[in-house]
């Protein structure tokens, strides 16, 4: 097998196993689900459990993106698929693995190691395809309604995901606490190192709706938690609007900045 065909195999075959894998715990019954694992180490920066519905629409775009980048006449030979390929299964087989140890394991640093390689992958193609598309290379409708979606999506998500990961696995280390001011302080702290994260991204790439429109989903839906949700907890609930409002800003003056030739969108 060639390296092309084995790109284009784990391209088809990983989206496919990631809602099966997904679905281990709560349709399967193996281990514990994702949610009850999160529940044992919640922190304020963990968003609102409806944001997490995100993954149905990650995971039908993916299984897309596998489809169409093994047709013959798609994208198998396309510079998209060859540039964005292997960053995607290796995002694809880490996201796989998160899944697999949040589902039988207990939050901790091994899964912020694993997430990391997941954010990495994700922001390797989310990168690669932003120099695609203003190099004018990218064309037709699988870019615009597929592959721009996914990687940006993708991307804004994991990139908020890795840094609640991350508070999580602080609180189960000892390294940071739940309640009280300290605790506040921490989350706000963390989360203002996430939007820092996500400002610099926008900045780089040029602006993307799609990654921002991921952000402010997490943003908002943290937002949620803190004031709906969970216990009120103003602090956090200033920070994640504040946050939101400059990731929007951000993302619309970086597209009007550095907007992509006329040919890429078409």
């Amino acid at each position: 097998m060639t390296r092309n065909n084995a790109r284009t195999l784990l391209n088809l075959i990983l989206p496919l196993a990631q809602p099966l894998v997904g679905m281990m715990a709560p349709v399967f019954g193996i281990g514990h689900t994702q949610a009850e694992m999160s529940a044992r180490s919640q922190t304020d920066v963990v968003p609102a459990g409806y944001a997490f519905s995100i993954w149905g629409l990650l995971f039908a775009l993916s299984i897309a993106w596998g489809i169409w980048q093994v047709l013959p006449d798609g994208g198998k030979d396309s510079p998209v698929a060859k540039r964005l390929g292997w960053p995607l299964a290796v995002t694809f087989g880490a996201s796989i693995l998160w899944m697999l140890l949040a589902q039988t394991t207990e939050n901790g640093w091994h899964l912020v190691l694993v997430i990391l390689v997941v954010l990495g992958g994700a922001l390797t193609a989310f990168f690669a395809n932003r120099q695609i598309v203003h190099a004018g290379q990218a064309h037709g409708w699988p870019e615009r309604w597929i592959i721009r979606p996914l990687v940006g999506m993708l991307a804004g998500w994991v990139s908020v995901a890795a840094f609640a990961n991350i508070a999580g696995a602080a609180l189960v280390s000892g390294a940071i606490q739940a309640d009280g001011v300290a605790g506040t302080v921490a989350a706000v702290l963390i989360l203002l190192a996430a939007g820092g994260f996500t400002l610099g991204v926008l900045w780089f790439s040029g602006g993307s709706p799609w990654y921002a429109g991921a952000v402010a989903w997490a943003l908002i839906a943290i937002f949620y938690g803190n004031t709906v949700e969970r216990d009120f907890n103003a602090a956090m609930a200033v920070a994640s609007v504040a946050l939101t409002v400059v990731v929007v800003a951000m993302a619309w003056q970086r597209a009007r900045v550095a907007a992509p030739p006329l040919s890429a969108a078409r």
